[in-house]
């Protein structure tokens, strides 16, 4: 009986019928997704830790990780072999200057590859844990900070979402989506982070391995690379996020709150892309340097034979 008031009301209104209707719909799925969100960052977002167990277990505990890591570090035991092979028969047949000293070169990179291949898990903890301890900082400096007290929680609970169904305002209704779509996008990258970080410590005696001989050495770096970038990127966010909650801009639930919340959530997601184009600097300076050493070594190869020629005569 109550519904034939409102469709009397829809036939007289029809635009603001489906203006309610839509405004229902978005305030529903904005409280629904900010409980599903709220459990899922609080998972993921203030500390790198082995999600398939509750508590704080460290990532590199993950019995399926450590085995996998394991497994590749005994492949690595038997792939040293082949390069301490390749070192020599390139010393023994490469005409160069630089040839004459590889098994010299090689031999003690040889030995600190074989202690980063059986000491990974332990080096890359150390890691993790240091970034744990940054974030920790970062978000112990002030007020404490909680899936309910974040830039983007007052656009996104319970009174806000009432209040958006009560004035069918549609415009705050899209903005509020619109910060539950960078909350998903948010999500999405520390999944993506969790994921590629079990990746990386799996293939890291690998990595250790490269570094080694100056044809693998590049991809040894790219490692490096990406590991740093994965790992730190947390920190970086958690100061960003510990910076947007002490000034307290989003601090209500209107426009003005969400559009804060974009903000900070686009600030956050910018991190990783920033981390990684600062590293490319460091690795093209460090292949410009590679390079002059190169030219240096070329110029001076004719003085240096002409110098052995006549001490040997």
């Amino acid at each position: 009986m109550h519904t034939v008031p409102g469709i009397i009301q829809g036939l007289r209104d029809p635009l603001g019928a489906f203006l309610q209707l839509l405004t229902g719909v978005l305030g529903h799925v904005v409280s629904t997704a900010s409980g599903d969100l709220s459990a899922e960052l609080s998972r993921y977002l203030f500390a790198t830790v082995d999600p398939t167990v509750p508590g704080a277990r460290p990532l590199t505990a993950n019995p399926a990780i450590s085995h996998l890591n394991l497994g590749l570090s005994v492949a690595a035991d038997v792939l040293v072999a082949g390069v301490v092979l390749y070192a020599s028969l390139r010393s023994m047949f490469e005409r160069s200057i630089s040839a004459r000293y590889t098994l010299k070169v090689v031999l003690p990179r040889v030995l600190a590859a074989l202690a980063l291949v059986h000491g990974s898990l332990f080096f890359m903890q150390m890691s993790i844990d240091l970034n744990n301890a940054l974030g920790h900082v970062a978000l112990s400096l002030g007020e404490a900070v909680t899936t309910g007290t974040l830039p983007w929680s007052a656009s996104m609970n319970p009174a806000a979402v009432a209040a958006i169904q009560a004035s069918q305002d549609l415009f705050r209704a899209l903005f509020a989506l619109g910060v539950v779509v960078g909350l998903v996008i948010l999500v999405l990258a520390y999944v993506v982070r969790t994921a590629l970080l079990g990746v990386l410590i799996v293939v890291a005696p690998l990595a250790a391995l490269c570094s080694v001989l100056p044809e693998t050495r590049g991809y040894a770096h790219t490692w490096l690379r990406l590991f740093m970038v994965t790992v730190f990127m947390q920190a970086l966010q958690l100061i960003v996020l510990r910076v947007a909650t002490a000034i307290g801009l989003g601090g209500g639930g209107g426009i003005a709150g969400s559009l804060y919340a974009l903000a900070t959530l686009w600030i956050m997601l910018k991190v990783p892309g920033a981390l990684n184009t600062a590293s490319h600097y460091e690795t093209r300076a460090h292949t410009m340097a590679h390079q002059v050493e190169r030219s240096v070594r070329r110029a001076i190869a004719p003085v240096h034979a002409a110098v052995h020629r006549r001490v040997s005569a």
